[in-house]
């Protein structure tokens, strides 16, 4: 038993003395070195730097650390002395602007878990950026003008949705927080009914457009969650489908035209931008609608509505003056300007620009109006009298 044990032990002992040896000339190699032709690949490409750090790398490859410009850098090359790439680690800020707002619009900056800037021989300068999502990291590659180079379809741009489903088997931040995508949809809903009926259909009392504005806003929300990725083919669909809207409904008066604008807005905003920009950029959207459309804040304060006139002088339906002086008074407001549309058995469609006028203008009038209507009153019952007398 003794004689069967020797061997055994031997040969683990060779095996343990040519693991050490091997692992003894990596180390010089390493501390001495890379081969003359990586060497000399390196000095070619670099040839300001000094006695760089080499290392083998297990998997056949030579990776050479050096300092240039206050960065740390580390160059790669195959074994016939190719170069293959060269990295540094950046943090967020020291990215280019447009590669920093791609990031921004696309993707989270708060999921970063690390950046390098890449010199390769083949895809020229890039930023490959990697980022939480999950349980996993994904690499998406950058061109310094912020377009995507890698992958095709990054996994982050799939959408807010199809990102919420996809991870609901997955323990995950975003499954266990899965009230972010309630949150979204509830602040999306409140915003567009601030801007819809509150702002719009209070002063402008259309309901047509109030389903208009509405409908734009929860039929785009779903398909921009499934898919935040919005081309210019997409944009001009969207202009596409205003104009034919246009084109099958009555006109559109500028301001509609810029509510409805705003409406789509409002949707892009809460669907593709992170929370900490959604958030103000929808309350620049709702601010600007009701102050832009604020009668009191202009100094002509014009405001545009379409009307049905009843009137029984048929020889006065076309009549711009008697028909601007009958609403003028009867509504106690300042016509400027009306635009006949339709004339109909006895009543006129026409477009009103009107503004109301002081509340001290109005008591006048509704003062002289009580005093026509009772001087009437007494010549009527007058001619009664006088009637009553001859029979």
């Amino acid at each position: 038993m003794v004689d069967r044990k020797i061997p055994s032990i031997s040969t683990a002992y060779m095996k343990y003395l040519s693991l050490h040896f091997a692992l003894l000339i990596l180390g010089c190699l390493t501390a001495l070195g890379g081969t003359p032709i990586v060497e000399k690949t390196f000095n070619e490409k670099y040839p300001d730097i000094q006695a760089p750090r080499w290392k083998a790398k297990s998997n056949g490859t030579w990776e050479a650390h050096f300092e240039k410009n206050g960065f740390k850098y580390r160059a790669d090359f195959d074994t016939a002395g190719n170069w293959i790439e060269t990295e540094h680690n950046l943090v967020f800020s020291q990215l280019p602007a447009e590669v920093r707002s791609a990031i921004e619009l696309k993707f989270n900056p708060n999921k970063i878990r690390d950046i390098e800037g890449v010199d390769s021989p083949t895809h020229g300068t890039f930023y490959d950026v990697e980022f939480q999502q999950g349980s996993e990291n994904v690499d998406v590659m950058f061109d310094g003008t912020g377009k995507i180079l890698d992958p095709a379809t990054p996994p982050t741009e799939k959408g807010f949705f199809k990102s919420w489903v996809n991870q609901t088997n997955i323990k995950s931040e975003l499954s266990s927080s899965g009230w972010s995508l309630i949150l979204k949809t509830i602040f999306n809903i409140l915003t567009i009914f601030i801007y819809a009926y509150v702002i719009y259909y209070r002063r402008h009392h259309d309901h047509k457009m109030l389903f208009l504005l509405l409908a734009f806003n929860l039929f785009l929300f779903p398909i921009f969650l499934s898919s935040s990725l919005v081309t210019a083919g997409f944009g001009f669909t969207i202009f596409a489908l205003l104009a034919l809207v246009r084109l099958r409904s009555e006109a559109f008066d500028k301001a509609e035209i810029a509510y409805l604008l705003g409406a789509i807005s409002l949707t892009f905003v809460n669907t593709m931008l992170p929370t900490y920009v959604d958030i103000p950029s929808a309350m620049l959207i709702l601010l600007t609608a009701y102050l832009a459309d604020k009668p009191s804040v202009w100094r002509d304060n014009f405001q545009k509505i379409e009307v049905d006139y009843r009137i029984s002088e048929k020889e006065k339906m076309l009549d711009h003056d008697y028909l601007r002086k009958q609403l003028s008074d009867e509504y106690a407001i300042e016509v400027r300007e009306i635009t006949i549309n339709r004339v109909f058995k006895n009543e006129v469609r026409l477009t009103l620009m009107y503004r109301d006028i002081s509340a001290s203008r109005r008591a006048e009038i509704v003062t002289i109006k009580e005093q026509e209507r009772q001087g009437a009153a007494l010549i009527k019952q007058q001619l009664e009298e006088a009637k009553q007398k001859k029979l």
